[in-house]
């Protein structure tokens, strides 16, 4: 259903306006994934906008991923919020030519600020189960066991923020690391082991000092891993514009 907020026009083109209007409704979660919108004609009539026009709004939106028209059926919101960020994020990134240091960067500022929101807003369940996730490591693990570990650490290391829009943005960051990591081991097998099987203590500290509720024993530990993940990646992972810090 439509939001009952009061829609007025203004000097700018009626579909833009609409097509505004809709789009704010979607990504605000007005209108959720999965609901059919109002027809055509309904739409011009809360709008108070010709046909063609409802037409061309609806056009964009199915332009920008956020809606879909099934022919008999109706438009359909289908809008997933996450792939949308990551769509986003990955255009920018290409667009922009952002280098894997100002990723590695702003990840670490992720995880400093989600240990900061999680010493008063995790759970001592959620606390406990991140220490047992850092303690499945072990340094015989072949790739694809490192690589489900390190993913599954550091998403429980963002959910515990109960910040929504980090955890979005922070899996995003998450996944393109992964991804980058599966490149430089298709060049060198045995980077894994050498990357992310060197910092199991430095993964156990941090979930060790959230445990405590012990904040800047936390920011310590997530600098520490942080550090100690980038001299592994110059280390072992050339080059390294194609590498990560797990």
């Amino acid at each position: 259903m439509l939001s009952n907020s009061s829609y007025r026009r203004d000097r700018t083109s009626a579909a833009d306006q609409v097509l505004r209007d809709l789009r704010g409704q979607i990504l605000s979660g007005s209108l959720v994934r999965g609901t059919r919108l109002p027809s055509e004609k309904e739409l011009a009539a809360h709008y108070q906008v010709s046909s063609p026009t409802i037409r061309e709004a609806v056009r964009a939106l199915s332009a920008m991923s956020l809606v879909e028209v099934r022919h008999g059926a109706g438009t359909f919101v289908t809008a997933e919020l996450d792939e949308l960020m990551s769509l986003a994020m990955t255009a920018i990134v290409e667009l922009e030519d952002i280098g894997l240091p100002s990723i590695l960067e702003l990840s670490e500022a992720f995880y400093l600020k989600a240990v900061e929101l999680a010493i008063t807003e995790a759970s001592e369940e959620e606390l406990a189960s991140l220490r047992a996730v850092a303690s499945e490591f072990t340094p015989k693990m072949d790739n694809a066991e490192f690589e489900a570990a390190l993913r599954d650490f550091l998403m429980e290391l963002v959910a515990i923020s109960h910040n929504r829009l980090l955890i979005t943005i922070a899996g995003f960051l998450i996944e393109t690391q992964i991804t980058l990591a599966q490149a430089v081991a298709a060049r060198a097998p045995s980077a894994w082991r050498k990357i992310a099987g060197q910092l199991i203590e430095e993964r156990v500290a941090i979930a060790d000092a959230l445990l405590a509720r012990d904040g800047p024993a936390a920011d310590a530990a997530v600098r520490r891993y942080m550090q100690r993940g980038r001299d592994l990646v110059r280390k072992h992972a050339t080059p390294v514009s194609s590498a990560t810090t797990p």
